[in-house]
C-alpha cells in the first residue's frame, strides 16, 4: 500500500500527463480517458493534479526523481556509497558526465515546470471551484514553480525560462539565460506565490504552502546567489566561449547580494514568528544557555509535523511500503522496522569524514581514532565516546553496542534488535586492514523520532532553524560579528551546546559552516552549500579519501555482531577513495539537449 501525504494524509490521484513525451517542453501525448478536459472538469480531479505536482516538487530533494537508488546523503558526504548498483556507487567510482543520469535530472524539471503551468492556466475551467480557490491554486503553483528553478539555479547555474506551456507549433530553441535573469525570474515567482498564498491551511491540507515557506524559499535563493560561487568576478571554470561565463558567475562579487538575502531571510523570520513558528527550544535555560531538552527538542523538529513542532515550515511526506525507485515516490528507508529489503540502508553509514563536523556533549572536540594510529582501541572505547556526543548525534545515530535513542525502550531500534549489521565488523579483523565499507561510523536513525515502527519518512523541506543560519552566515560576510553569533548561538543553543564566542571572520565562517553541516544532516543542503561555498577542500569533503570505523567482533558473535559485549577492538582505516574533478561544481546539461545546438554545456563536461 502506498499514500502520498500532506499533512494529514492527503492521498494523491496520480493521472500521468507525461507518457510518450518526445522534448521536455512539448505538448503531452495524451490518450484513454485523461486528457485536459478530464483534468480540469471538477475540483476533485484538478487538486489532484496539483497534488501530483507537490509530490514531485516537494520530493525532489530527498527522496530524488531520477531513478538513482540512493539517498542523497550519499552524494553530499555525509553517508557511504551503498551498493555497487546504486548512484552513488557510481558517482563515487566516475564522477558524472553529460551522458549518465545525474542526481538532479533536467528532463524531470523542465517536465514539473510544464504541468504547473498547464494547472496554472487552465485551473479557472474548473466548474465547482470557487475563485478565492483558484488564486490559491495559481499562486500555489508559482511556488513550486520557484522551488523548480531555485534547485537548477543552484545545480546549474542559469537555465531556459519557460513561462507558460508549449504547443507543438511553438518555438522550443530556448537558449540559457543569464545568471542573473534566471535569478531574476526566479524571484518575480517567489514574489506572485508570496502575495497570493494564504498564511496558513486547514489542518486537512497540511503540508501545502504558505506564505512563509515561499519567504524562505526566497531566501534560500538569495543566499546562493550571494554565496561565492556565483558572486564572483570570474567562474570557477571558464565556459567554452567567454561570454557566456554569465549563466555561472555574475562577473563580480557584491556585497549588496549579501544584504539581499538578510532582508528575505529577516522577513521571512518575522512571518514565522508572527504566525506561531521559532526554533523548537522547551529546555527554559534561557538565551545564551544550553537547552537541556536539546535531544527531544532537535529529534522533534527534524521528524515530527503538525501541532508541537513550532519549527517546521513546510514538510514533506511519503507513506509507502514498498520499495519505489522512479517517479515521485522514492525514498531511501532507514527504518530499524524494514524487513522487505531494506537494502536502501545497509550501506549508508556516516562516515569519519562526517563524523568529526559533531563536538562533544560540552561543546569540545572528541578523539577518535586516527588512520596510522599504532594501534586499535578496546571496543568499549566506542561506546563511551559514542555516548559523550552530543544531542544531535545521539538523535541522528545508533551503532553498535549503542541502541538509538530516538525510540527509547523499542527493542527493534536497540544494537540487538536491529535487523543488520550496524559496523564494518568481522570475527578474523586484523588491524589496521579495511574490513569492508559501508557502516561508517554510525548508522542513521535521523527522521524516525519517536517514530515506532513508520517506515516512511517525515522530511523537513523548510525549518525555522535555516532562516538563522542563513542570517549568521550574511550577517558574518558584512562583518557584523555581533549579529553573527547572536543568531549562530540560537541554533547552537538549541541543540544543548555552550555558545561559540570566536569575532575572527575566517573563525565563525568555519564555526557557522559546521554548525550548517551538523544542523542540517540529510536534509539535502551540503551537497549544495560546500560547493556555493567555494571551498578549496570541497573535493575533499564531498569525495576524496572515505574513512570509516572498522570492528573486530568476538568468535561468538556470529548472530550479535552489534552487542557491545562483542566488540573486541576498532580503528579508523580508508574505506575507498571518491572521484572528484572541478567540474562537478555544477551538474552537467544532458548531452542530449547539448546536442540541439541550442543549450551550450557547463564547463570541464
Amino acid at each position: 500500500m502506498k499514500k502520498i501525504m500532506f499533512g494529514l494524509m492527503i492521498t494523491f490521484i496520480l493521472l500521468g500527463m507525461y507518457a510518450c513525451q518526445k522534448t521536455f517542453l512539448q505538448e503531452p501525448n495524451i490518450s484513454g480517458s485523461v486528457n485536459l478536459a478530464t483534468v480540469f472538469s471538477s475540483s476533485l480531479n484538478a487538486t489532484s493534479e496539483l497534488l501530483n505536482a507537490y509530490n514531485w516538487a516537494l520530493g525532489q530533494p530527498y527522496m530524488n526523481q531520477s531513478n538513482v537508488g540512493a539517498s542523497g546523503a550519499g552524494i553530499s558526504g555525509e553517508a557511504s556509497r551503498g551498493y555497487s548498483w546504486q548512484f552513488t556507487y557510481t558517482a563515487y567510482a566516475t564522477g558524472y558526465t553529460a551522458s549518465t543520469t545525474c542526481w538532479v535530472n533536467y528532463g524531470i524539471c523542465y517536465q514539473q515546470v510544464r504541468e504547473l503551468c498547464i494547472i496554472r492556466e487552465n485551473i479557472d475551467k474548473v466548474p465547482d471551484m470557487d475563485p478565492v480557490t483558484k488564486g490559491y491554486v495559481k499562486a500555489e503553483c508559482q511556488g513550486l514553480l520557484a522551488q523548480w528553478y531555485m534547485l537548477m539555479f543552484k545545480s546549474f547555474g542559469g537555465v531556459p525560462l519557460v513561462n507558460h506551456s508549449y504547443l507543438p507549433t511553438d518555438n522550443m530553441n530556448l537558449p540559457r539565460a543569464s545568471l542573473q535573469q534566471t535569478l531574476s525570474f526566479t524571484e518575480s515567482l517567489c514574489d506572485s506565490a508570496i502575495a497570493g498564498l494564504p498564511n496558513s491551511w486547514p489542518a486537512a491540507s497540511f503540508g501545502r504552502l504558505t506564505k512563509g515557506a515561499v519567504m524562505t524559499l526566497k531566501a534560500q535563493l538569495l543566499m546562493f546567489a550571494a554565496r561565492p560561487l556565483f558572486n564572483s568576478p570570474a567562474p570557477f571554470l571558464p565556459m567554452s566561449n567567454p561570454s557566456n561565463n554569465n549563466m555561472i558567475c555574475f562577473g563580480n562579487t557584491d556585497t549588496k547580494r549579501w544584504d539581499s538575502a538578510i532582508t528575505a531571510a529577516n522577513n521571512a523570520l518575522n512571518w514565522c514568528k508572527s504566525n506561531g513558528l521559532d526554533i523548537l527550544n522547551t529546555g527554559g535555560a534561557g538565551v545564551g544557555n544550553p537547552n537541556p531538552n536539546a535531544l527531544n527538542d532537535y529529534g522533534a523538529a527534524t521528524s515530527l509535523p503538525g501541532s508541537g513542532n513550532t519549527e517546521l515550515i513546510l514538510n514533506y511526506q511519503n507513506q509507502n511500503n514498498s520499495v519505489v525507485t522512479s517517479g515521485p515516490g522514492f525514498y531511501y528507508d532507514m527504518s530499524a522496522y524494514w524487513t522487505a529489503s531494506r537494502y536502501d540502508n545497509q550501506l549508508m553509514g556516516t562516515p569519519y569524514n562526517f563524523l568529526v563536523n559533531y563536538l562533544k556533549a560540552d561543546g569540545t572536540e572528541q578523539s577518535w581514532p586516527q588512520v596510522g594510529d599504532a594501534a586499535p582501541r578496546p571496543g568499549s572505547d566506542y561506546v563511551t565516546r559514542f555516548r559523550q556526543m552530543e544531542p544531535r548525534w545521539q538523535a541522528d545515530h545508533a551503532g553498535p553496542g549503542c541502541d538509538a535513542l530516538n525510540n527509547p525502550g523499542d527493542n527493534n531500534w536497540s544494537a540487538k534488535g536491529w535487523n543488520g549489521s550496524m559496523s564494518n565488523s568481522s570475527l578474523t579483523a586484523v588491524f589496521p586492514q579495511t574490513v569492508n565499507y559501508g557502516q561508517g561510523c554510525g548508522t542513521n536513525t535521523k527522521f524516525y523520532w519517536h517514530a515506532g515502527s513508520r517506515v516512511w519518512p517525515l522530511f523537513p523541506i523548510y525549518r525555522v532553524a535555516e532562516l538563522y543560519l542563513d542570517l549568521a552566515e550574511a550577517y558574518n560576510e558584512q562583518g557584523q560579528s555581533s549579529l553573527a553569533l547572536q543568531n549562530l548561538n540560537i541554533v547552537h543553543n538549541r541543540a544543548g551546546l555552550p555558545s561559540i564566542t570566536v569575532t575572527d571572520q575566517a573563525s565563525l565562517r568555519k564555526a557557522i559552516q559546521r554548525e550548517w553541516a551538523v544542523e542540517f544532516k540529510g536534509e539535502m543542503k551540503r551537497y549544495f552549500d560546500v560547493k556555493h561555498w567555494k571551498l578549496s577542500n570541497v573535493g575533499d569533503i564531498l569525495c576524496g579519501n572515505r574513512l570509516e570505523f572498522q570492528f573486530k567482533v568476538a568468535s561468538t558473535a556470529t548472530a550479535s555482531v552489534n552487542l557491545a559485549s562483542n566488540l573486541i577492538s576498532y580503528w579508523n582505516a580508508i574505506a575507498y577513495q571518491a572521484f572528484w574533478q572541478p567540474r562537478m561544481m555544477l551538474e552537467p546539461i544532458p548531452q542530449g539537449e547539448v546536442n540541439k545546438l541550442v543549450v551550450v554545456q557547463n564547463p570541464g563536461y
